[in-house]
């Protein structure tokens, strides 16, 4: 019900939660695109998302579950008590949340298995002809949904409320769906500078959509502030205008954007310690957007 989020006090439990689920969320649906129109030479891009996605999604669990307080009542938010059957509220942004991250985590579940199954990783896997070709397919439509549904939930979530930083606002969802893409492909990017993967044409496109999701970001946060008027003073002001300005319009998009854009122009490949300092930047800009905007909104920075 809505009114139990008028006064949430929320804190860095969530502020993971919902750093983290951006990451899942948009590590996902890259490799989902990458699934469905990519090349044969693509897939080791596509499992590393894969990678990334599943276990950031059970520490998004974790996370909310120890928010709760009482970590044991976590299962009420999914199944009915007295008939043990699943119940989502329609009406509780709370509920109908948890049963996204529930079915993100599954599909995200296959994908990981079916990397480690393709991968030799798994040696012993049941049905192993059935975790690739359309079977794939199908479920990385239906995770990548879900992803989507994760990435964007939690600026949706903030809305409900009666905080004038977050309820006056409607770029909220899109924003955090543009920097769940951003910081989600900033970790595919990330991981597969460090693990040396070989990586072909499928590359160059990622690092494309990665400064289009940059962009848009910019585009929205700008559009964000401007819009919540002399409600955006709290993010402003202070503290929290240095990190929301210096740490995340500057230093975790412009700044990346810049690098990869140089690069581009100069028609070379960017070093993998280029691409580690650059992944960097655009994780620790979502770290501190959602840190802002969920702390400061509320007066807790």
């Amino acid at each position: 019900m809505i009114g139990e989020l008028q006064i949430p006090q929320w804190e860095w439990w969530i502020v993971g939660y919902f750093f983290l689920g951006g990451i899942a969320g948009g590590a996902y649906f890259t490799s989902a695109i990458i699934e469905l129109v990519g090349r044969p030479e693509d897939r080791p891009i596509a499992r590393m998302g894969y990678y990334i996605a599943f276990p950031l999604a059970l520490i998004c669990a974790l996370f909310l579950t120890l928010d709760l307080g009482q970590p044991g009542r976590f299962w009420h938010m999914l199944v009915y008590s007295k008939t043990f059957l699943p119940w989502p509220v329609w009406d509780s942004p709370i509920s109908i949340g948890a049963y996204g991250l529930l079915f993100f985590g599954l599909f995200s579940l296959l994908s990981f298995l079916d990397a480690l199954v393709e991968t030799g990783r798994l040696p012993w896997a049941p049905l192993r002809e059935k975790y690739s070709g359309i079977p794939r397919k199908i479920y990385a439509v239906l995770g990548a949904i879900s992803g989507f549904f994760v990435a964007s939930y939690t600026g949706v979530l903030l809305a409900t409320s009666h905080i004038p930083v977050w309820s006056t606002n409607p770029m909220l969802g899109a924003l955090f769906l543009a920097s769940g893409a951003s910081t989600g492909m900033a970790a595919v990017g990330l991981g597969m500078a460090l693990s040396r993967n070989r990586i072909g044409e499928g590359w160059a496109r990622l690092k494309r959509a990665d400064n289009v999701a940059l962009i848009v970001e910019i585009l929205l946060l700008v559009l964000f502030l401007a819009l919540l008027g002399t409600a955006a003073q709290p993010l402003l002001n202070g503290i929290n205008g240095f990190l929301l300005i210096g740490g995340v319009l500057l230093l975790g998009l412009v700044v990346p954007l810049t690098m990869q854009f140089r690069a581009g122009f100069r028609g070379i490949k960017a070093s993998p310690g280029l691409t580690i300092l650059g992944s960097a930047l655009i994780l620790l800009g979502g770290l501190i957007m959602r840190t802002v905007i969920v702390l400061g909104g509320q007066g807790l920075l």
